[in-house]
């Protein structure tokens, strides 16, 4: 695995993290759970995700040409819309736009939207209507990464197992994974912590996002963006 460099800033509309490729994630949920003070951070669990995503363009792939895709995700009683950028602005990790709005009536109120995902889908697609590329679901558990003395969290660990689905529901592929999201602040001090779960680990940086995971296992070849 490339060592990652250079500080960055996470802002509040972009996501900042590395996405790391894993065999089977036991041996990681096993170093993190023996090493919970690691590389000046302190790791402590968090509560487990069930995230069902359904990914969305249309017809003639406005969003894709655009520079987005398009994702709605429940949880539990919580379903958001968001789009994300579909280019790094590095090489060495993921660091994409991302903008979210809350559907408190569900994904049926994606229509509806008068927020920021809404005014940039009516900006892009106007009036065209979207249609389901794939879903995914995710069991995802998650670890906080803390730098003693700040009051902020440094960055999330998630631990994905990721099913990939049709339109129909069928299944077209699963999907382990290790993401680590910086939260506020610039990348340099997890850099340390990095390394050394990727080495412990025998991770390596994922090749492409779950996007285009998704895509490729649906057999979708949209138009370069």
């Amino acid at each position: 695995m490339p060592l990652p460099s250079s500080p960055t800033a996470a802002h509040a509309d972009r996501e900042v993290e590395w996405q790391l490729l894993a065999e089977n994630l036991e041996p990681v949920r096993q170093w993190l759970a023996a090493h919970p003070k690691t590389a000046g951070l302190d790791i402590t669990p968090r509560p487990p995700q069930r995230l069902r995503d359904t990914y969305l363009d249309t017809a003639d792939w406005r969003l894709l040409r655009g520079g987005f895709a398009l994702r709605i995700r429940e949880q539990e009683d919580v379903c958001e819309a968001t789009l994300k950028s579909l280019r790094s602005a590095r090489d060495d990790l993921a660091d994409r736009q991302e903008i979210t709005e809350a559907l408190e009536d569900g994904p049926a109120a994606l229509s509806r939207a008068s927020g920021s995902v809404g005014a940039r889908l009516r900006e892009i697609a106007g009036t065209a209507p979207l249609e389901t590329l794939f879903r995914a679901q995710t069991v995802r558990q998650r670890f906080a990464a803390h730098r003693p003395g700040q009051a902020q969290d440094a960055a999330e660990i998630a631990l994905d197992e990721t099913s990939l689905h049709a339109r129909d529901g069928a299944l077209l592929e699963r999907l382990r994974r290790v993401e680590i999201e910086a939260i506020g602040g610039d990348t340099e001090p997890l850099i340390p912590f990095v390394v050394a779960l990727s080495v412990a680990c025998a991770l390596e940086r994922a090749g492409e996002n779950k996007f285009a995971a998704g895509l490729r296992a649906a057999g979708l070849a949209p138009p370069r963006a």
